[in-house]
């Protein structure tokens, strides 16, 4: 089954089967077709940006799909990036987690500075940096990445309570239950909802594209 997808500049192609023989073969005709239509209308694909990345679950040893583009082998990646998200080639979404922890500690030391004690902003200020600075950054992609293990789930979990106790002024010991309470932020595990909130969404309209995909 293959499918397509584009969103301003990016592009993806992607087929599934379970024979990488069949894989490579409707892939290369793909990016064959693509190469074409390239060269007639004067576009380019950048190389150094065109990867493959194989996923699979399989533990023995299998090859991997060997795909050209204008000549060039496309590397084979265990991960890459779209829109924002990290794909690993398992869809543990590790590395996307590792990234996005990054990401939000950046935030979190503008967060300190600002929360200081003696000049700093007030709690309804503080809160509202959070949800604009960190909790969108959790909640972006959520959708996807929220379907791994709890357990990867939970290096998230200390970059919220952290913030939230700079908010409120609270101390170190403060039970992470009471501080979502306090601050009427959800914890991190019921931020699941916005992908119910998303399906009734979509579903809303049958002319939306995504319907298939969601309920298919």
């Amino acid at each position: 089954m293959s499918n397509v997808l584009l969103y301003v500049d990016d592009f993806l192609i992607c087929y599934r089967s379970k024979y990488v023989h069949i894989i490579e073969r409707h892939l290369q005709r793909c990016l064959n077709k693509l190469q074409d239509w390239a060269d007639i209308n004067g576009f380019k694909f950048s190389e150094s940006k065109t990867v493959c990345v194989h996923f699979c679950r399989l533990r023995k040893e299998h090859s991997d799909p060997t795909l050209t583009l204008n000549g060039k082998q496309i590397p084979v990646v265990e991960e890459t990036k779209f829109l924002g998200l990290v794909f690993d080639r398992k869809l543990t979404f590790v590395p996307h987690l590792r990234y996005l922890r990054t990401k939000c500690l950046k935030a979190l030391n503008l967060l300190r500075v600002v929360a200081h004690t003696s000049w700093g902003g007030d709690q309804q200020t503080l809160l509202h940096l959070y949800r604009s600075l960190i909790r969108s950054k959790l909640d972006y992609g959520c959708i996807v990445y929220g379907s791994t293990r709890n357990s990867y789930l939970k290096m998230l979990e200390p970059i919220q309570n952290h913030a939230l106790r700079l908010c409120l002024g609270a101390f170190r010991t403060s039970p992470d239950s009471s501080l979502c309470a306090e601050a009427n932020e959800p914890p991190l595990y019921l931020r699941k909802r916005l992908s119910l909130q998303y399906a009734v969404k979509i579903s809303s309209c049958s002319m939306n594209p995504t319907v298939k995909c969601v309920f298919i």
